[in-house]
């Protein structure tokens, strides 16, 4: 791939990605592609509404999403319509949702609340940092290995780019090997400096 190639993919939007329309590809965190190719959208949107309120009975303050990303509205938002503006709004309260949801993240109702998130609103694909910032601190689990097979990572300009090769063992992330990372990557540990900052921001409301 030439280097404009590269710049172009970087630069694609949700509301000019036609994979959005055609649903070539079926991801999933919780159930086999095959089978979630053959499930409709209102099963996924019931799984995360009960994932929501299971959540919701732990935590008051994801009460705020109820009426943004598990409403009914959400069932019919296709991002590959939207506007750059509505597109970036979302991503600001997927954001969020998933920074609040990192505390809950090896529960079961956190689980089925991303299942919908991804199913609807393909956060594998245009909100890859949020997602993968939200499972990091459970990088020695299998629901972490879950969550990094779901993600496109084989662009060497992609910041997660250095995982792919547990992504295709689909073995955990290794402390020590976060560590290097780090300390050889001085980009990537500020994000890990800021990601800590913004879920110190969040939490603290």
């Amino acid at each position: 791939m030439t280097s404009l190639a590269h710049q172009l993919k970087r630069l694609a939007l949700p509301q000019s990605d036609s994979n959005l329309l055609t649903h070539r590809e079926v991801a999933s965190l919780l159930f086999d592609p095959k089978d979630a190719a053959s499930m409709d959208r209102s099963t996924f949107y019931a799984l995360g509404c009960t994932g929501l309120e299971e959540l919701l009975g732990i935590e008051p303050a994801f009460l705020e999403f109820q009426d943004t990303l598990f409403s009914r509205a959400s069932l019919t938002l296709e991002r590959s319509v939207q506007s750059k503006e509505v597109n970036e709004k979302l991503d600001a309260g997927i954001s969020l949702f998933l920074t609040r949801l990192s505390p809950y993240f090896l529960l079961k109702p956190a689980h089925k609340c991303m299942e919908w998130l991804v199913h609807r609103f393909h956060i594998q694909l245009y909100n890859s940092d949020s997602l993968l910032s939200c499972a990091l601190p459970y990088h020695d689990t299998n629901v972490f290995v879950r969550v990094l097979q779901l993600l496109k990572i084989k662009d060497a300009t992609n910041r997660w780019n250095w995982l792919q090769g547990l992504q295709k063992a689909g073995v955990p992330l290794s402390r020590g090997t976060l560590i290097t990372h780090c300390y050889t990557d001085l980009s990537f540990m500020d994000f890990i400096c800021c990601l800590v900052t913004d879920a110190i921001q969040v939490t603290s409301r």
